[in-house]
């Protein structure tokens, strides 16, 4: 297991929001940000291999989404073809609304992103499944279509590549990769950590698809990272492997899918995949970035095995801790009185980032139910390492039955770390979320954390990315719970040491989630091939500014 953990260390530090004239930035790259003459383009093409079309006919799941969210979904497991592949892709990467202006398109997806810029990009590896061959597939968001990258069946080297078997058995698997430019573009070298929140965004909507069809995933986060880019055809560091989903149970079969040579791994013999458009001119590589994420890179089988291993073994004086912390995060949980039948496919396309919260109270399963659903366990490999992951700090404002105040806990178990006046509970929220006045507006907010220490002991570098890929799971998932109850959500930046000083914790704040009423009545997304136009986009973002500046 790797042990090289001073890149990370260094990286969070020097990324870091607040702290002041005397903190160290000497590591960060100046550069202009949001220069229009270096902006990514949102979406990756291929030239002269247009996607092929998948289904627009996707259909919904049966079961109601609180339902789902609680764990409770059940049910038979489907035969994994083109329109049920369509659905997952489309409610979770895929383009639900569209907003014109006289500067041109903004696409919005189905799962959140940072600023709205999408790094995540998602390739298929599979069999044939329905009308699709058999192959390593680029998936196209907007036409929700698929260009084939490589011919056959490549699932036994990506079965290698993350040490895992079963993966050659399977119907497919999906890879998630990140674009670090699309996101630095904005943020510079913190946009890493959006790389892996946004990512961890995807996969709450994925998996909670996949639970509502009935559908088995697992999440796959240690990997040989040269062997998984070679497959899908990308080159680090402009673009890098996130996570492997493994959809469907293990089969009989193995190599079944279209006659391919000896698939054992995407080597140079190999035919080589279609070259991608470059990043724009300009596009910077930033140094920091690049040694945070290569600093967690697993170099061969043995090495994703032994990583696996140490990581699934608790510590020694460790087991009581670790059987309390997998006792506040119940695999199933129960589900909310009265809550909507509507599927889950209907929640993620009402869901969108709420830009303007109203003061008012919400119901006290608005937390406890929410928070339940966030900490639910992540089918990964991530294993003992939950006692190092993600906790809460909770800025309670306006709900039901819960005092206003701060409190700090796992699952929907809190403790109070301090009572507060509404009000001042409120303003100090906005303040440690760069004083953006959602934190405050709405009725609690969410800190996500995680001791990065004993994180780092355990897990070395990687554990870091699987740290900040968890955070974004929990706020995805948190984020459908609020909309499955009729609220809103959002998800935000802070003030990393003020946060954890607020707190009284030694946990470092990974991402932020608020929510509350909106104040406003959002046009929810579109199924495939019928974007929703929103028309008032504009004046809402003014809205929004004149409220940021009061």
């Amino acid at each position: 297991m790797s042990s090289a953990v001073d890149p990370i260390r260094v990286y969070h530090e020097q990324t870091k929001h607040g702290g002041g004239r005397g903190v160290d930035r000497s590591r960060l790259r100046p550069f202009r940000p949001l220069d229009p003459a270096t902006r990514p383009q949102p979406f990756k093409r291929y030239p002269g291999h247009p996607p092929v079309p998948l289904p627009t006919e996707v259909g919904t799941s049966a079961v109601p989404a609180p339902v789902v969210l609680s764990g409770q979904a059940g049910g038979p497991e489907p035969e994994l073809d083109d329109r049920l592949l369509a659905r997952l892709l489309h409610h979770s990467v895929g383009v639900t609304r569209v907003s014109s202006s006289a500067e041109g398109q903004t696409w919005f997806r189905a799962s959140m992103s940072a600023g709205n810029l999408h790094p995540v990009e998602v390739y298929v590896v599979s069999r044939g499944v329905g009308g699709v061959a058999a192959g390593v597939h680029h998936v196209a968001p907007l036409e929700l279509g698929l260009t084939r990258l490589r011919a056959g069946d490549w699932r036994a080297a990506l079965a290698g590549a993350t040490a895992t078997p079963e993966l050659a058995r399977v119907p497919a698997a999906l890879v998630l990769t990140g674009i670090p430019w699309r996101t630095a573009w904005k943020y510079g070298e913190r946009g890493l950590r959006h790389l892996y929140w946004d990512a961890g965004a995807v996969l709450a909507n994925l998996l909670a698809l996949c639970e509502a069809a009935g559908l088995p995933a697992r999440v796959l986060t240690a990997f040989v990272d040269a062997d998984v880019a070679r497959l899908v055809g990308i080159v680090p560091p402009v673009e890098v492997p996130l996570a492997v989903v493994a959809l469907g149970s293990p089969g009989e079969e193995v190599g079944d899918g279209g006659g391919a040579p000896d698939p054992a791994r995407a080597d140079d013999r190999s035919p080589e995949p279609p070259v991608p458009e470059p990043l724009p001119p300009g596009a910077l590589e930033l140094p920091l970035l690049v040694e945070a994420q290569s600093a967690g890179d697993l170099h061969g089988p043995g090495e994703v095995a032994g990583w696996r291993d140490e990581v699934a073994s608790p510590r020694a004086g460790e087991e009581e801790a670790d059987a309390a912390v997998a006792a506040s995060a119940a695999t199933c949980v129960e589900v909310p009185a009265g809550g909507p039948d509507e599927p889950i496919e209907a929640v993620i396309l009402r869901r969108g980032s709420t830009r303007l919260m109203r003061r008012e109270p919400v119901v006290g399963e608005a937390l406890g139910w929410g928070l339940a659903v966030a900490s639910r366990p992540v089918p990964d490999d991530i294993g003992a390492l939950e006692r190092a992951m993600v906790e809460y700090g909770v800025s309670v404002h306006a709900v039901a039955g819960t005092a206003p105040g701060t409190y700090l806990g796992r699952g929907g178990h809190l403790e109070m770390v301090r009572a507060g006046d509404e009000y001042e509970v409120r303003d100090q929220a906005a303040h440690l979320c760069l004083d953006q006045a959602l934190a405050g507006d709405s009725a609690y907010t969410v800190f996500h954390l995680a001791e990065l220490s004993p994180l780092l002991e355990a897990a070395g570098a990687r554990g870091y990315r699987c740290a900040q890929l968890r955070a974004g799971v929990a706020s995805g998932r948190l984020a459908l719970a609020a909309f499955a109850l009729g609220l809103g959500a959002t998800g935000l930046t802070f003030y990393d040491d003020e946060v954890s000083s607020a707190f009284a914790t030694a946990g470092s704040p990974l991402l932020v989630t608020a929510v509350g009423p909106a104040a406003y009545r959002s046009v929810p997304g579109g199924p495939p091939g019928q974007l929703s136009e929103l028309r008032s986009f504009d004046r809402l973002m003014l809205r929004l500014s004149s409220r940021l500046r009061k």
